[in-house]
């Protein structure tokens, strides 16, 4: 048998209609059973298999706990192995998830009663079985603490007792010999805006440490970045630091006065305005440089600021701006809100500028 037989030609076919005997041609064998199963089948059933042992790998290493689970596993589970700088192994990974919960359930909102208990929970993981070289284990639970009575109108006692118990655990880990431990329990204080009483007593710690030429720059930058969302224009002493930082003359602190000025802008000081615009445009973000400190720890250098960096440094710089009364300033907002080449750039202006900013990517805590 011929597989290989041609396809008739037209002229095959007009010629066989005029011709009294036309020629026999070979059916061809259509593909059997065994060919299709070893074809499709079998690499299929391969693919299936690999598929869903990878799954339930997930569901054992990588599952998505719920809240109480994750309360319970960081109470009770070692912190698995190390490297010289790593957490590493199932357990390391389960405990970042779980912690990373935390967080994300304070989107989702909850009762009075839930963000008491919560409070006391958290204490009691920061205190009894988080440790400072966990990673971001002990970052997110702090984050967590700091956002429980985030959008809580609630001024109950109890409530106001709780909101005591966050502040002075926050206030504890902003003096802990850990840099990182430092830098994320003041960027928790953020979550403490809408919350007066509260904010007031954080701000005199977070003047403290902008303003304390011996702490880390990066936790000097965090302070920077808390005092615009916490503080008032009515703060002089808030403004007064905010304004030194901004004088910083250093290359390798530029991202200090940057956090400073906007948080100038945030509290609406107009003599910002000069280094806003700076920061709202793309020819000078191309010509600006920052310490690197994280790519490579033990060479940092001065580098340009990549695209991504650009874009949020725009979309940070517009979040605050938009409470900056210059209309030099407001009308900057506009045409990077209609003309900026980056569509996440664009759409964040469209947020910001209906005055519905909501969970904007920025980096920022939100």
């Amino acid at each position: 048998m011929n597989d290989l037989t041609p396809l008739p030609m037209p002229s095959d076919i007009s010629g066989a209609q005029n011709s009294t005997a036309a020629p026999e041609r070979t059916l061809i064998e259509p593909p059997s059973v065994k060919l299709i199963v070893r074809l499709f089948l079998i690499p299929l059933l391969i693919v299936a298999a690999a598929v869903g042992v990878m799954f339930l790998v997930g569901l054992l290493a990588g599952k998505e706990p719920t809240f109480d689970e994750a309360i319970a596993r960081l109470r009770s589970n070692p912190s698995g192995g190390r490297t010289a700088e790593y957490l590493i192994g199932p357990g390391a990974k389960q405990r970042y998830l779980d912690a990373k919960s935390l967080t994300d359930k304070m989107k989702s909102g909850m009762s009075t009663d839930e963000r008491e208990k919560l409070t006391n929970d958290l204490i009691d993981l920061l205190e009894k079985h988080v440790q400072p070289d966990e990673g971001e284990v002990q970052h997110f639970v702090l984050l967590a603490l700091g956002r429980v009575w985030q959008g809580s109108a609630d001024t109950s006692a109890e409530a106001n007792e709780a909101r005591d118990k966050v502040v002075t655990t926050l206030t504890q880990y902003a003096g802990a010999p850990s840099v990182t431990t430092r830098k994320a329990a003041v960027l928790a204080t953020v979550y403490l805006a809408g919350q007066p009483d509260a904010a007031k007593r954080v701000i005199s710690t977070l003047i403290s440490k902008l303003e304390d030429p011996k702490e880390d720059i990066d936790v000097r930058i965090a302070a920077a970045t808390a005092l615009g969302p916490l503080a008032t224009p009515d703060d002089k002493a808030a403004i007064e630091a905010l304004s030194s930082a901004t004088r910083d003359t250093s290359a390798e602190d530029s991202e200090l006065v940057w956090s400073a000025s906007l948080s100038l802008a945030e509290l609406n000081q107009p003599d910002v305005a000069d280094t806003i615009l700076k920061l709202l445009s793309r020819d000078e973000l191309s010509k600006m440089q920052y310490f690197d400190r994280e790519s490579d720890p033990k060479n940092p250098h001065l580098r340009n600021l990549s695209e991504q960096e650009q874009q949020r440094i725009l979309i940070n710089t517009m979040l605050g701006a938009q409470k900056l009364q210059v209309p030099t300033v407001q009308a900057k907002l506009k045409e990077l809100t209609e003309n900026d080449p980056s569509p996440r750039v664009r759409a964040a202006g469209m947020q910001i500028l209906s005055g519905k900013p909501g969970d904007i990517d920025s980096g920022k805590p939100q």
